[in-house]
């Protein structure tokens, strides 16, 4: 898996795999065709190497080659409840590429990001307790829970655990 910037070219992709579970958890409804096409162009003028980053996780050659849609993420260095240091780790995976590993291949590629900034020394994940195999990848990359629950992102009837992946332990 290779990531490349998130844009309007991913839009049919994303919309074509969404599901109700990733619509929840993203954006707490599924993706209109509008609603998307502005996420995508405002995300496509951020800096490569600004505060908001978001990636999509492709199959297939790198650097512009064929590939696949498979899922995305992001790195937000401008979020609430964020220390100096600290980013919020995103991701997400389409419904028909669930449970074939892609999930770790994702976060892998947007550690090895994160790794490479500076600015990042730790890691903030938003995950809702139910969503299981969010919690079992999170785990598996060395992030840690902590007690705190936050309001999640999508929705502010719903909680968050808060997780912590310390950058600099390993």
């Amino acid at each position: 898996m290779h990531l490349e910037r998130l844009g309007p070219e991913h839009a049919d992709a994303i919309l074509a795999g969404q599901d109700p579970a990733l619509a929840a958890e993203i954006v707490g409804e599924r993706w209109s065709r509008a609603s998307l096409d502005s996420f995508l162009a405002r995300a496509a003028r951020w800096r490569a190497d600004g505060p908001i980053r978001e990636f999509a996780g492709m199959s297939g050659g790198a650097h512009g080659g064929a590939g696949v849609l498979l899922g995305g993420g992001g790195l937000n260095l401008l979020d609430p409840g964020l220390e100096h240091g600290d980013a919020v780790l995103t991701y997400w995976i389409l419904a028909p590429h669930r449970g074939r590993g892609h999930g770790h291949d994702l976060v892998s590629a947007l550690l090895a990001r994160a790794r490479e900034d500076v600015r990042i020394s730790r890691l903030v994940l938003r995950i809702a307790p139910t969503n299981h195999m969010s919690c079992a990848l999170a785990r598996s990359v060395g992030a840690q829970q902590t007690s705190e629950r936050e309001r999640h992102p999508a929705d502010a009837a719903r909680a968050v655990d808060r997780w912590i992946l310390d950058l600099r332990e390993d």
